[in-house]
């Protein structure tokens, strides 16, 4: 009696192996889209959270001392917002729109992804071109 495999049971197996992989791999490529997806969205909202939090922190100080200059009091441009908040990955494009005193529109390109919010509320990530 002989021990081992035939040619004919490591081709199922192999083939078995085959189409395992042609079904996980999509799945597992959506996965890491959906991973991105979501990274550009939250970062996008940390952005926003920082640059309130900064101009919240302005306005305070400006009230406290007269010398103080609060560049948050006349809007903010894209080129003040690394000041404000460290952007990681991400950039601003265009300058963002403030309702008293808090952001209501941005767009913030992040992980691939252009994150827009209007009115204050977020819309879904879309690919960046």
């Amino acid at each position: 009696m002989k021990k081992g495999f035939t040619l004919i049971e490591l081709l199922a197996v192999i083939i078995i192996l085959a189409i395992v992989a042609l079904i996980a791999t999509p799945i597992i490529l959506d996965v890491v889209e959906d991973a991105r997806k979501s990274a550009a969205a939250s970062e996008a909202n940390m952005i926003v959270s920082g640059i309130n939090t900064f101009c919240a922190t302005a306005e305070m100080k400006a009230q406290i001392d007269n010398s103080y200059t609060d560049i948050c009091a006349d809007g903010v441009t894209s080129a003040e917002v690394p000041t404000m908040v460290n952007l990681g990955n991400a950039t601003i494009s265009g300058d963002p729109t403030f309702t008293d005193g808090r952001v209501t529109a941005i767009t913030v390109i992040s992980n691939g992804y252009k994150v827009v919010m209007t009115g204050g509320t977020w819309a879904d990530p879309t690919k960046s071109e």
